[in-house]
């Protein structure tokens, strides 16, 4: 009799270690896959987020790129109308020096003739200055501009210029390059040996001044 009840208490405690151990399993697979889930979950929000952040990261350059286009267009666009603003200014001076209306100064040469001389060599004279490049031109310190007619030549013979009547010596200034100008006066069949040919006795000085200053007329 008290054999038998041990073995039934033990085939009962054996049962209840059995059924302890399964539900310990069940457990302890149920908190692995849980794991495994929780782990994976977190894994995919990871990649979300690094994929979030590559994404604004490629906004960001898509926005800056955009923005560099813009200030290098707008940068372009400012360059050309500096350019252009130089360019008439430029432009402006350049005839307002034509007209007269600013002093100048700078290099250039000076013919003086000592002969008298009739008006077409005037013309021919300051035709050749301008020609070879001289920013101004004047004859007896008078500035030649645009409002310029001519000279005039009087019965006596005399050359008047802007109502005023030259008289020898004429010196003609040029402002510009002074060996440009002067290799344009001295050239071979130059204005220079064309009146050495025709004039008698013709007398003159050519000479290159460091500084000529002309007047706003």
């Amino acid at each position: 009799m008290n054999k038998s009840k041990k073995f039934t208490n033990r085939k009962a405690q054996i049962i209840i270690m059995l059924i302890s151990g399964i539900v310990l399993g069940a457990m302890v697979m149920t908190q692995a896959k849980y794991f495994t889930n929780y782990v994976s979950s977190v894994g995919r929000d990871s990649n979300e987020n690094v994929f979030r952040k590559i994404q604004i990261l490629k906004t960001s350059n898509d926005e800056l790129k955009d923005e560099i286009e813009t200030l290098d267009k707008q940068f372009e666009e400012t360059s050309i109308q500096a350019n252009a603003l130089a360019s008439i200014n430029k432009e402006i001076e350049k005839n307002k020096m034509i007209a007269g209306e600013t002093d100048i100064y700078g290099t250039g040469i000076a013919l003086e003739i000592s002969n008298e001389i009739n008006g077409l060599w005037f013309t021919d004279i300051v035709n050749e200055l301008f020609t070879s490049g001289a920013e101004a031109v004047s004859v007896n310190n008078i500035r030649l501009t645009e409002a310029t007619i001519g000279f005039d030549t009087l019965p006596n013979g005399q050359i008047m210029l802007n109502g005023v009547i030259l008289s020898p010596p004429y010196t003609f200034s040029g402002i510009g390059d002074s060996n440009t100008l002067r290799s344009a006066l001295e050239s071979p069949f130059g204005i220079i040996e064309k009146m050495r040919a025709s004039i008698e006795d013709f007398e003159f000085e050519l000479t290159s001044p460091d500084r000529i200053d002309m007047k706003k007329v």
